[in-house]
């Protein structure tokens, strides 16, 4: 049995991910376990459809095992996203070989991260990054002054921007799983229109959303179809952050200023700025163009005040994780848990009420995802009560 990660958030599940999987298997993996967002997601938004369709979705496309990426994680950083993933991969002490897709192949990335766990970086990043620039263009920056342009320019590719995080996660983390680095097909990240039959996540949303279900199913294997059609018609999708807004500008309203100076993200005395467009602003897009700058991006904005809203604070990125959490078992499920039973250093469960139990920590995460769930649900066509997450059977194939 040869066991491969992979990390996602499906929203929702197209055919480029069939195709990951696809190659995963082709590379050698008997068995897929995907590390899955919840119901957010890392953009700083809602996922459209709720966690267990996008699971179901998962295994009708070829997954064996979906176990849930905690939600401190899946609303992070592209580097705490990825140290989370590879954290709970390690854990399960069971995963052979890590799949994910980047625009360009595993020696370039390799390249760059060299360049960032060099000696030299840190020195002059913290240069660049005093100039005023963000994150990300003072890393750039830094990367082309030691190493050249064109290594610079693989980390303008936000597929590769991940990958790389994946390899630095597992280097911090010491754990080395084979490396497959899928290379990305069809349209670019966020951009409309089709390609050899493949779509960008962001344009099927788009087109499920302005209801053109026959677009839509060019970029969409024929399984998924009628799962994502039946959470529309039952009233479960789509769930939009306007659908939110209302409810999260109230909480932030309740948030004193001490508070945010605990959220993520949060440095230089940027929990000032998120607290007076907390007050002043009407709308999520508003809060964002308060907080934005040349140095904070929208991204890091979305996040924060979706922190925010939902109670995650800075520490809870910083703990070890404390269990792993199954969300949905397919064919090869099984199998995956057994060898989990040997090989987990951590709980393992399908039932997030037993996994509360399991510690302090456990307790925290799993308040914190029932407590997001609940106002999740709140922004569904059709509204449900609380106490889901406690009480929703696992997904099974």
């Amino acid at each position: 049995m040869k066991i491969c990660g992979i990390t996602a958030e499906y929203n929702p599940f197209h055919k480029g991910h069939a195709y990951q999987i696809e190659k995963a298997r082709q590379a050698g993996a008997t068995h897929i376990l995907v590390v899955m967002s919840g119901n957010f997601v890392q953009r700083g938004v809602p996922a459209m459809m709720d966690k267990r369709v996008r699971v179901r979705a998962a295994l009708s496309g070829g997954a064996d095992l979906v176990v849930e990426l905690p939600l401190p994680f899946a609303t992070a950083s592209a580097e705490t996203f990825a140290y989370g993933a590879l954290s709970l991969m390690q854990a399960a002490g069971c995963v052979d070989m890590v799949s994910f897709g980047a625009e360009d192949g595993q020696e370039k990335l390799q390249k760059v991260l060299a360049v960032l766990l060099s000696e030299q970086f840190e020195p002059v990043f913290r240069l660049r990054l005093a100039e005023g620039g963000s994150y990300a263009a003072a890393r750039a920056q830094t990367v082309a002054e030691l190493a050249g342009e064109e290594t610079a320019a693989v980390l303008t590719r936000p597929n590769n921007i991940l990958g790389i995080e994946y390899l630095k996660a597992a280097h911090r983390l010491h754990f080395y799983p084979q490396w497959e680095a899928i290379p990305r097909r069809g349209v670019g990240h966020d951009q409309p229109g089709e390609e050899k039959g493949l779509m960008s996540a962001s344009y099927v949303r788009h087109l499920l959303e302005s209801g053109d279900w026959a677009s839509a199913r060019k970029g969409l294997p024929e399984v998924c179809l009628p799962l994502y059609q039946q959470a529309f018609v039952s009233g479960a999708a789509p769930v939009r952050l306007g659908d939110l807004e209302r409810n999260m500008l109230a909480v932030l309203r309740t948030r004193p200023l001490d508070w945010l100076k605990n959220l993520p993200d949060i440095s230089e005395g940027l929990e000032n700025r998120l607290y007076a467009g907390i007050r002043r602003a009407t709308s999520a897009a508003e809060l964002y163009q308060l907080i934005q700058s040349k140095r904070y991006p929208q991204s890091r904005a979305r996040r924060m005040t979706l922190h925010g809203f939902l109670g995650v604070t800075a520490a809870m990125q910083k703990v070890s994780l404390p269990y792993l959490r199954i969300l949905g078992i397919g064919t090869g499920g099984r199998d995956i848990l057994r060898q989990m039973k040997q090989t987990a250093v951590i709980p393992v469960s399908q039932s997030l009420a037993r996994l509360s139990n399991e510690s302090e920590n456990a307790k925290l995460f799993a308040e914190l995802e029932a407590s997001a769930t609940d106002q999740y649900v709140l922004g569904m066509p059709k509204p449900m009560s609380c106490g889901w997450e406690f009480t929703a059977p696992v997904i099974k194939e």
